[in-house]
């Protein structure tokens, strides 16, 4: 039986992992404090777009706090497949997971926001068992032991250039297999890096903004000023990744975000959900990446510069008064 390590179950993570269970695979998960507790305890309820809630009882899989200090001797090198679904800014700690408990031939894949990822991975186990991964799945996490998946996509997935991970390698024909079983819609991209790029300029048109504004994604387009206000971030994006060697020639910015904002139209953005829950946000990765990405470059990034400050501004205000009510 196959078995896969989910690191940070989030939505995201919780989606995989509850879609890979019911697939038959042998499952770990790594969460931490009450969604831990509550996939140990009571196990997951999964909200699906057609309206169904699919239960799974917490025999399904073995949880891991990541509070905890150490890892389990016993989970050592326990996995085939590591799937890091953390946000970003845990995925340092989620890199030193992986390196823990893959198997000498395990294969490490990472799906959480931004870009950079893989490089961290491939710093821990090697570039040839590391696959770079984005997802179109949407799902909210509704609370601790509930994730609803909000509408069906797929996930892309690639290895370095020159990698020996090709979707004729056993390992990777064997997840895709197992992703395509769980229907999840794996789908193998020869340009993974553009891939990945492609989708954090979507993140850094549609999060902040979304969550500055406290709207739907759809509402974007009911708000000319917080569609071009999306769009002139995106555009700063661009003209980093084009710098760095990413060819966007057939990427249509603006076409490409007015089609996200029609098809999630009733989503709420993890940055807003965030906020709302008094958590941290994922912008140090996303605006602030860019930012960082552009000073390097000598590329000015002033939306970008806006937009993060702003968002830090609310989130930090937003957790102190949720710290502030404990």
């Amino acid at each position: 039986m196959m078995r896969v390590a989910v690191l940070g179950v989030g939505a995201i993570g919780g989606l995989v992992a509850s879609r890979l269970a019911r697939a038959g695979c042998e499952v770990l998960l790594c969460a931490r404090g009450e969604t831990a507790q509550a996939l140990e305890a009571v196990g997951l309820l999964l909200d699906t777009p057609d309206g169904r809630t699919i239960a799974l009882a917490p025999d399904r899989w073995t949880v891991f706090d990541t509070n905890e200090p150490e890892f389990p001797v016993e989970l050592q090198g326990w996995a085939d497949y590591a799937i890091l679904c953390g946000k970003s800014y845990d995925v340092p700690k989620l890199c030193k997971i992986a390196d823990t408990v893959l198997s000498l031939n395990g294969i490490a894949m990472c799906i959480s926001n931004g870009i950079g990822h893989m490089e961290k991975l491939a710093n821990f186990v090697g570039k040839h068992r590391v696959l770079g991964a984005s997802t179109t799945h949407g799902a909210i996490r509704i609370g601790p032991g509930e994730v609803r998946w909000t509408s069906r996509g797929a996930i892309k997935m690639g290895g370095f250039v020159g990698s020996d991970l090709e979707p004729v390698e056993p390992r990777v024909d064997s997840l895709m297999s197992a992703l395509d079983e769980a229907g999840l819609n794996p789908i193998w991209s020869e340009e993974i890096n553009k891939t990945i790029w492609t989708k954090l300029l979507l993140n850094v048109a549609i999060n902040p903004v979304c969550a500055i504004a406290g709207v739907l994604n759809g509402e974007m387009l009911l708000h000319p000023q917080l569609f071009e206000t999306g769009l002139a971030a995106m555009e700063e994006a661009s003209r980093i990744a084009t710098a760095e060697g990413v060819d966007l020639t057939d990427f249509d910015l603006a076409q490409s975000l007015e089609d996200l904002c029609r098809a999630t139209a009733d989503n709420r953005v993890s940055m807003l959900q965030d906020i709302m829950a008094g958590r941290e946000t994922e912008i140090d990765s996303i605006c602030g990446e860019v930012v960082k990405r552009g000073e390097a470059l000598g590329i000015p990034t002033p939306r970008n510069q806006t937009l993060h400050a702003l968002v830090k501004g609310i989130e930090q205000s937003t957790r102190g008064y949720s710290q502030s009510r404990l």
